[in-house]
């Protein structure tokens, strides 16, 4: 019997941020209870079926990098695996995976039932237990329907969109989290008891179609990449078990072969374009759209719009859709880029218009959810409440939108509830540090007026940000809090050295004039009378690749070098090509920290600080920085109102 129980950390929820939270404290030795009322819903993908993309697959490998469960996840579930942007930086390229949606949730509860000291119960949490700590209140468990009071050091709170939750579809409202799925009415009033600041905030989810009803012929294919990719240190490493399920007869029939990439199975997406009859369809029918009769109050994400907003705020010709499969064995094709809350029939026409679709059947009509999220400048960047000790919220009950910011939420908030339940060290991120620390920052610093989404833009320090780097820039301290063990730390700890040892050989090797050195000084575009020149160097040009240089060291007499590891060969090439801008970034980094060591401690009262002007005490008031450079990083806060706050906080710490 679980009433009467203890737990170091109570999780509420076990969506992408539930599951993260749970397994990070249990990384850190916490006893962990997750609550949920419904099991079969573990690390389900209710929206798109993908994990990663731009700025997400930053979230993705930086939470591999911290020990978390998404990127193997996604690793073991993968129908097609894509990196996007590489015609751009390595700062904003990133790798996205499309999931088969059931074998996913089969293997994050397969990683929750085999974690050490995470348990789970299905329940619904109506309320948190509220006791004293120092003589003030402060949350010591939580309340459930049917197994009674649950003690606990700290809660996380991860109810995504189900607080007074309302589905809407044209002239339909009913409530529920998501379709086929009660609200949650009771947890809501039970934060709104306890003073937490609230926003109405909207998601929506487009239809999906069958795919025995899509003419493929009339669109374009999107396949896979034929590159070796992987989100996850066990995928890298040849460890993954992929949990592919070979077609049965009726997707071979219904969707084009899976193509053999990089080893693996992968089906092909297939983009096809709205037009004019599209969007004559639903220009007709915005009367109809509850985002625009006034049926729905909440804030819709600003980057991920719905088709008819989409249609009504850009004036073009057509506007892209993809058509991505599902899963191994289901015929059913999420219609990326038709998110919409119109009446079921508009829905139907409008899809209808696209050539490839003329004949769709849809098996589910896209809505809209309406719900409750919290303010997170409620919280620290632990994700802890600020005016309430044991409570820590995370993912998209914090306003944000998709499931690797959820995730990476997860992780911060579990890892800190393990923290006080267990008096270890906190795992706070700098912005230079982490897209993970970005989003913390952005999330409880910024007064945000519309959901939260993760972009490459947010983060001023991208250049030293990019997914190959997060094992050198997350490993060091998820090793010293307890997220990765000993062993992963030391297979990455050796990666590292092999990746510095192949710099320091570059950097040693010098060609000269020799005749075999000749022909790659005159690819490079150097004369090779000009004199010697590094290794390094010739990697450095625009026109030199890392294969052409170690190819050329193996076979002079500068030595016998080593076959070099894909992914490490490019964080090389990558490191030797941006040397001079890196540099530049980590000197801009370097003062960004220095404001950051000023802390505010909350100042309780911005109006006794002198020079600030009035806008600033307003914003400062609002969002209740932690830091000098948190506030700095705040709307209508200028460079003089910084300086009066350090003035202030080199007074205070005197």
């Amino acid at each position: 019997m679980i009433d009467g129980s203890h737990f170091d950390v109570i999780v509420i929820g076990a969506g992408h941020a539930g599951c993260e939270a749970a397994l990070a404290a249990g990384r850190r030795g916490a006893r962990v209870l997750v609550i949920s009322p419904n099991l079969d819903r573990v690390g389900y993908m209710p929206c798109n079926p993908s994990i990663g993309g731009p700025a997400k697959g930053h979230l993705v490998a930086e939470i591999d990098a911290l020990g978390g469960e998404m990127g193997r996840a996604a690793d073991r579930t993968a129908l097609q695996v894509r990196t996007l942007n590489t015609g751009k930086g390595p700062a904003v390229r990133a790798l996205r995976v499309q999931c088969d949606k059931t074998l996913y949730a089969l293997a994050m509860k397969e990683a929750m039932e085999s974690a050490h000291d995470v348990v789970m119960l299905q329940d619904d949490a109506v309320g948190l237990h509220i006791g004293t700590e120092r003589g003030e209140p402060s949350v010591t468990g939580v309340i459930t329907r049917t197994a009674g009071t649950i003690a606990a050091a700290s809660v996380v709170v991860t109810a995504g969109t189900f607080l007074n939750g309302q589905l809407v579809r044209g002239e339909e409202r009913h409530g529920g989290g998501r379709d086929g799925e009660r609200p949650d009415t009771s947890l809501a009033e039970g934060l709104a008891g306890l003073g937490i600041r609230t926003r109405r905030f909207k998601t929506g989810t487009p239809p999906r179609v069958d795919a025995r009803s899509v003419d493929f012929s009339a669109g374009s294919l999107q396949p896979g990449d034929s590159a070796d990719r992987w989100f996850s240190h066990d995928g890298r490493l040849g460890r993954i078990q992929p949990l592919t399920l070979s077609p049965n007869g009726v997707i071979a029939r219904a969707l084009p072969s899976p193509t053999q990439l990089a080893g693996r199975d992968q089906l092909s997406c297939l983009r096809v374009d709205t037009n004019a009859e599209t969007h004559r369809i639903i220009a007709e029918n915005l009367h109809r759209a509850p985002m625009f009769n006034g049926a729905i109050a909440g804030i819709g994400p600003r980057y991920c719009p719905s088709i008819e907003d989409k249609v009504h705020r850009f004036d073009k010709a057509s506007h892209p859709v993809f058509l991505e499969p599902e899963g191994w064995r289901t015929t059913e094709l999420y219609v990326q880029g038709m998110s919409t809350s119109l009446p079921a029939d508009v829905q139907l026409q409008a899809l209808r218009s696209i050539p490839a679709l003329r004949d769709a059947r849809i098996t589910r009509f896209g809505y809209a959810v309406e719900y409750d999220a919290v303010d997170a400048n409620e919280l620290s960047v632990t994700l802890g409440a600020r005016r309430l000790p044991g409570l820590f919220l995370a993912g998209q009950v914090n306003g944000t939108s998709g499931y690797e910011e959820a995730a990476a939420q997860g992780l911060i908030a579990g890892a800190n509830a393990a923290a006080r339940s267990l008096g270890l060290d906190e795992l706070r991120l700098r912005r230079d540090e982490a897209y993970v620390g970005v989003l913390t920052d952005d999330l409880t610093g910024k007064p945000l007026d519309e959901p939260y989404r993760m972009l490459t833009s947010r983060a001023e320090h991208r250049l030293l940000l990019r997914t190959g780097t997060a094992p050198r820039r997350l490993a060091p301290t998820a090793a010293r809090l307890g997220l990765i063990d000993g062993q992963r730390w030391g297979e990455v700890a050796s990666e590292l050295a092999t990746e510095e040892a192949v710099v320091d050989a570059l950097r040693s090797a010098t060609f000269d004039q020799r005749p075999s050195h000749d022909a790659l000084l005159s690819a490079a575009g150097i004369d090779p009378a000009n004199g010697c020149q590094s290794a390094w160097d010739l990697l450095r040009r625009p026109s030199v690749t890392f294969d052409q240089v170690w190819s050329a060291l193996r076979s002079t007499s500068l030595g016998t070098q080593p076959d070099v590891a894909t992914d490490i060969r490019e964080r090389v090439t990558d490191t030797a090509k941006y040397e001079g801008f890196v540099a530049r970034a980590e000197r801009q980094a370097s003062r960004t920290r220095d404001l950051d060591r000023f802390p505010l401690h909350g100042a309780a009262d911005f109006s006794g600080i002198a020079g600030l002007r009035t806008e600033a005490r307003q914003r400062l008031s609002v969002a209740r920085p932690e830091t000098i450079g948190q506030a700095g990083r705040l709307a209508g806060v200028t460079p003089s109102d910084v300086a009066a706050l350090l003035i202030h906080a080199r007074r205070e710490s005197r």
